[in-house]
């Protein structure tokens, strides 16, 4: 699989996770992940990733305080999507 097909794959799985959460109130610690949500779209969507600014911008809260696992989780998906994305698209 090329790095593009791959990099959509694995948004494609943070967009699913983060709809779960949002899905189930008992999976949320600070109520809505809308707003990441929406910007991951986005950002699959017009292909952010194969610019300069490819960091995806997570609520300043996720991973800050005492998140549920389920968010601690998506938490880790998008730390090693964005890795890959430095590694094989922006060249580390």
């Amino acid at each position: 699989m090329n790095p593009e097909d791959h990099i959509q794959q694995m948004l494609q799985a943070v967009i699913e996770k983060t709809q779960s959460i949002m899905n189930d109130s008992h999976k949320q610690s600070f109520g809505s992940l809308e707003y990441l949500w929406e910007h991951i779209i986005e950002y699959r969507d017009e292909r952010q990733y194969m610019s300069n600014e490819w960091h995806i911008r997570t609520p300043r809260w996720l991973g800050e305080y005492g998140n549920t696992p389920e968010e601690e989780e998506l938490l880790s998906d998008i730390y090693r999507l964005q890795a890959y994305i430095a590694e094989n698209v922006k060249g580390g």
